[in-house]
């Protein structure tokens, strides 16, 4: 029986026994260290300071044969040094002891020096670092000490193993990290679980990652002996020679790592390693050779085999097919059929498989040995021409070697073919189509084949994966994702790739590490262990309750969308640690409520508002920015400190939904004016929908919370979560459904309150259908009440114009004011479309090199929508946004109207601008700032996707200038224009309605004053404010104007006893829509 080393096989980690558990005196003269204690997952920044409520001990829950881990950091005004780190055994109340050796530490970094070694496909790469300098730390130092700058933190990954075999109990110890400015003890607790993870080689689930040892992809290939350039690893990064002694030790070191972390299939390059005894592929077109050296393949597969290693997949055969006759090549008759037989193609498979299959045979490696052998034939076809090919080769396998299995990358699902199908042995789909076509697979894995599932850079967040530009928790809930689904194994494309550079960690999950002839382990390559280990544990909940166990993983991935999912690291180790108990059959009783759930997962007795239900207060400078995955699409801004958000609310506790970035800072919360709590909303890596304060035990009834920015930096209000009192009810005016007719790319969620749409030039009516979710509620469109369900038509003007449904829920206080804007004549035609007229176009991130021919920005005024501009790659990841659009005329222009094309908006499209012009081509003028772009598409199918905006009108422009603030560029690293359009058109204010006037506003406050519905001091309060309006409106001092109304609207939402809800909600749109239509006039300073 082969057997594995489970505990810290081959990564030098450094770690001793402390002696004696007595008490460390941890002062010193010089300065003082701060220490405390981390989520594995959480990231620790070197600028981390001291939270408000730290904590000072680790407590790990961890099953048998499992790796559990916590963060402890330090920081210090004065600069020092960590000489190391002790551990004691680990001891339980009656005398069970877990040795001292099963607890290890590595030092966090956040650079290294390793670079791109030369090599001759990378060689722009050459001397790139291979992990930069960041914020964010991921590699894990193998040495025992660690050098501390002043005022800046290092944090310190702890690792604790867990034997099989251990008894379950709870288990006591201390950690002592030892600095050249005292001591500091750190007490550790693991509760171990009766629960035991398999070994590696058991695992059900396989796991693959192609390694860079001996060769990676193609490179070192040679067909019949001709020299090919070669890129290895050991020579490389190591300074050994390939296949030497040496040689293979380090490769032993390698495949101990890999089964440590869970690994159990490798790639093998049988063309290289047959090379090396001097047979090359080109000579099994002619037969088997005589006399294979396969010592060198011998030797590779067994140091893996010693590892517990017991999946091989032998690589790519197109390498070797691409020398076949040109006559045996796929062209287009194979769509009709595929031929029934390519001579030399098939001469040379049924040799070259059939002296691999013999000699697996010899030494006992087939499936019969408990081995498993995979073929690869082409990795990741994508076309109609790759799939026949395809389907060919792999029916010739079927026939030669029916035990190997066939398998390859499939990055849009094209193997998913009635005839490909049957030559399929294991599917793995990229995990974006898995999902798109997820029936058709699960029927596949119904039928008998293997399902996985494989990620790359492809794969670009919020898909789980194990990018550094993404939380580290996401390389984690990766395998929650795909136990959910029944997925049985994964791929990635490289463990080691470093001769490609950084990739933001899509290339490497390892670093090297000559000086100790191992690897660095990272925080990223720790979360995957443990995700792994979470997938087992799931399965042995999955035998005896599989709906306990999908209620666990629901909890933190959602099943509808695995793009949403949990972000905080603390849930998740709660989870885990419930996730434990229940594997070990203890009463682990209710599955954990979250604190921070993913969006759309249901948390009981709660409701949500967020900028669009007009309930929240905005005080200052604040914008809303559109966020695919954030509540509703979009969050609410500023970036000034003082500025505030509050939001009255009824219930018993509140939540404060946010999105955390680079750019953010410190603010705090306070409910019903006590002492504000201080938060820090800054994250190198973005978290949309963090739920970054919560509040519970409230009295029932009415309450104010209050966000305020402590900075000027920046601040994103996603929404507020309120948590609903026993016996409360909650009315909802919400629409049910919304239909128009005539506009088929219209798209109604009852969330979502405002929408722009396009409205063709032929179609002069439309008919709206709007329907109530509270069927006792009322409905108002336009100025005319109508019945749910009922159709109302209206006439759609040339230009621009809105109409606004106004729900009122069954209570007659509680509504929701939904506005439609039409946009209707942007005719993309030179002399209507402004920007066809322009003389000059130029942008900040044009590509060189092509002269603009094929992505210039010149294709974004050609009338063209099959040609774009798309911004340089490259350029991105040395310029950060803003970027900047510049167009230029002979002649002055004006326009009101900007109107964007382009396909896959949601990953290309720009989101977010600042709008300025030139008259006289040398002096700017900012017109428009945070103006939003909205898109809905995330496929790249090449439908043509069009938004607009609204601007202050502009005339007399020489020159515009777009600033490109944001973008959604993730995906191919780049955004890009199809058309940018330019309107002067009519503004037809809202329809159905009379457009609102000062006099207008003060008949409706003199109605509502009439019927009771304002009164009180209110009164005179509104009547005051309205008449300094018109007071300064008549001395042409329009901002002064503004101000009264704005005070206005803050007197009526700041009085609950006085106005009726309904009064407050019109009153206060109205004068809204007075104040833009002020803000609009020529008079009013900009």
């Amino acid at each position: 029986m082969r057997k594995m080393m489970k505990k810290w096989f081959s990564l030098i980690l450094a770690g001793s026994v402390l002696v004696s558990l007595a008490p460390v005196d941890t002062s010193a003269d010089s300065a003082k260290v701060d220490v405390w204690v981390e989520n594995s997952l959480k990231t620790v920044y070197r600028g981390s300071i001291l939270p408000q409520n730290s904590t000072r001990s680790i407590s790990v829950v961890s099953a048998r044969n499992e790796y559990e881990s916590a963060q402890i950091a330090l920081r210090s005004e004065a600069a020092f040094t960590i000489s190391g780190v002790e551990f004691s055994d680990l001891e339980s109340a009656v005398g069970d002891r877990m040795d001292s050796s099963n607890l290890r530490y590595h030092f966090a970094e956040y650079e290294l020096i390793d670079t791109v070694k030369a090599n001759a496909f990378n060689p722009d790469r050459v001397g790139d670092l291979i992990y930069p300098p960041s914020a964010i730390p991921d590699p894990l130092s193998n040495e025992p000490s660690a050098e501390v700058a002043a005022n800046s933190t290092q944090p310190v990954l702890i690792t604790n193993y867990v034997p099989s075999g251990a008894t379950p109990g709870i288990y006591d110890g201390i950690i002592t990290v030892k600095t050249t400015i005292g001591d500091y003890t750190v007490p550790i607790s693991v509760e171990v679980g009766s629960a035991e993870i398999p070994r590696t080689s058991d695992s059900r689930f396989v796991n693959y990652q192609w390694a860079m040892t001996n060769g990676f992809t193609w490179d070192g290939f040679s067909w019949d002996g001709s020299p090919e350039p070669t890129y290895d690893t050991g020579e490389n990064y190591y300074g050994v020679e390939m296949y030497s002694d040496e040689w293979f030790a380090l490769l032993d070191r390698f495949a101990g790592v890999m089964t440590e972390y869970r690994q159990n299939m490798i790639w093998i390059r049988t063309d290289l390693l047959l090379q090396a005894g001097g047979t090359y592929l080109s000579a099994f077109t002619d037969g088997i050779p005589e006399n294979i050296d396969w010592s060198f393949f011998d030797r590779y597969v067994q140091t893996f085999i010693d590892q517990g290693v017991d999946h091989f997949a032998n690589t790519h055969l197109i390498h070797a097919l691409n020398y076949m006759p040109a006559a045996e090549k796929p062209g287009d008759s194979w769509n009709a059929g595929m031929p029934e037989s390519l001579p030399v193609t098939d001469k040379f498979l049924e040799n070259y498989m059939t002296a691999l299959h013999d000699h697996l045979k010899s030494k006992g490696w087939l499936n019969e040995d408990s081995f498993t052998w995979y073929q690869h034939i082409r990795d990741e076809p994508t076309s109609e021409k790759d799939r026949n090919y395809w389907t060919y080769i792999a029916s010739k396998l079927k026939q030669i070697v029916p035990d190997f299995k066939t398998m390859d990358a499939d990055p849009n699902g094209v193997l998913m073919n009635d005839i490909t199908k049957p030559y399929v042995d294991v599917w793995v789909p990229l995990t974006p189509a898995f999902h798109e076509k997820k029936t058709l697979y699960k029927a596949e894995q119904a039928a008998g084949k293997d399902l996985w599932a494989y990620t790359c850079d492809l794969n670009q967040p919020p898909w789980l994966n194990r990018f550094w530009t993404q939380p580290t928790l996401t390389g984690r809930l990766l395998f929650w994702n795909l136990n959910q689904d029944g997925v049985q194994g994964h791929l990635h494309w490289a463990w080691n790739a470093w001769y490609v550079g950084s990739y933001i960690g899509d290339s490497t999950i390892v670093y090297p590490d000559k000086k100790n002839m191992t690897v660095k382990s990272s925080l990223r390559y720790e979360a995957q262990r443990d995700g792994l280990e979470d997938y087992e544990l799931l399965d042995i909940v999955k035998r005896t309750d599989p709906a306990l166990a999908k209620r666990i993983a629901d909890s933190a991935v959602s099943p509808a969308d695995p793009r949403k999912y949990t972000l905080d690291p603390a849930y998740i180790k709660t989870l885990h640690d419930y996730l434990v108990r229940a594997a070990s059959g203890g009463q682990a009783g209710e599955v954990p409520q979250p604190v921070s759930p993913y969006d759309g997962q249901e948390m009981p007795m709660s409701y949500m508002t967020d900028n669009t239900s007009g309930d929240i207060r905005f005080s200052g400078n604040w914008s809303t920015r559109n966020r695919q995955f954030a509540y509703l699409g979009g969050v609410s801004s500023t970036s000034v400190a003082g500025d505030y958000a509050e939001y009255t609310f009824s219930g018993s506790g509140v939540d404060v939904v946010i999105e955390k970035n680079d750019g953010a800072g410190r603010f705090s919360v306070s409910v019903d004016g006590s002492e504000p709590v201080i938060l820090d909303a800054y994250e190198k890596v973005q978290h949309d929908y963090f739920t970054i304060y919560s509040k519970r035990g409230l009295a029932p009834g009415k309450h104010t919370i209050k966000v305020e920015n402590l900075g000027n930096t920046d601040l994103s209000i996603d929404a507020f979560r309120v948590h609903m009192y026993e016996g409360q009810k909650l009315y909802d005016a919400s629409l049910k459904s919304l239909a128009i007719s005539d506009i088929p790319s219209f798209s109604f969620n009852s969330g979502v309150t405002d929408y722009q749409i396009l409205v063709p030039g032929s179609i002069n009516t439309i008919s709206i259908t709007a329907a109530l979710t509270d069927a006792a509620g009322t409905l108002a469109i336009g100025a005319k009440r109508v019945d749910s369900g009922t159709t109302y038509k209206v006439d759609i003007p040339i230009g621009k114009s809105k109409l606004v449904l106004l729900s009122t829920a069954s209570d007659g206080e509680t509504l929701k004011r939904y506005t439609l804007n039409f946009l209707k004549g942007n005719k993309n035609e030179p002399e209507v479309n402004v920007a066809r007229d322009a003389s000059g176009i130029t942008a900040s991130a044009v590509r060189p090199g092509d002269g603009g021919i094929a992505y210039g920005p010149q294709k974004m005024i050609d009338g063209s929508y099959g040609t774009m501009y798309a911004s340089w790659q490259e350029y991105m990841s040395t310029h950060p946004l803003p970027h900047e659009i510049v167009l230029s005329w002979d002649k002055p222009k004006a326009f009101n109207t900007i109107v964007m094309a382009t396909s896959s908006g949601l990953i290309q499209g720009i989101t977010d601008i600042d709008v300025q012009v030139s008259k006289d081509g040398i002096n700017w003028e900012t017109v428009a700032q945070r103006v939003p772009f909205i898109w809905k598409s995330n496929k790249d199918d090449g439908v043509m996707e069009y938004t607009y905006a609204n601007i202050p009108a502009v005339s007399g422009a020489l020159k515009m200038r777009i600033q490109i603030n944001e973008a959604y560029y993730t995906w191919w690293n780049m955004y890009a224009v199809y058309e940018l359009e330019l309107y002067q058109l009519p503004d037809n204010g809202e329809l159905g309605s009379a457009a609102i006037d000062l006099p207008g506003l003060q008949r409706e406050l003199s109605d509502y004053i009439a019927s009771g519905d304002v009164k009180g001091p209110l009164v005179k309060q509104l009547q005051n404010k309205l008449r300094q309006a018109g007071h300064h409106y008549d001395k042409d001092s329009v901002k002064q104007a503004v101000k009264q109304l704005n005070d206005f609207i803050e007197h009526i939402r700041k009085d609950d006893k006085h106005a009726s809800q309904q009064a407050k909600t019109k009153l206060t749109a109205d004068a809204q829509d007075l104040i833009i239509s002020w803000s609009q006039d020529g008079r009013f300073p900009k």
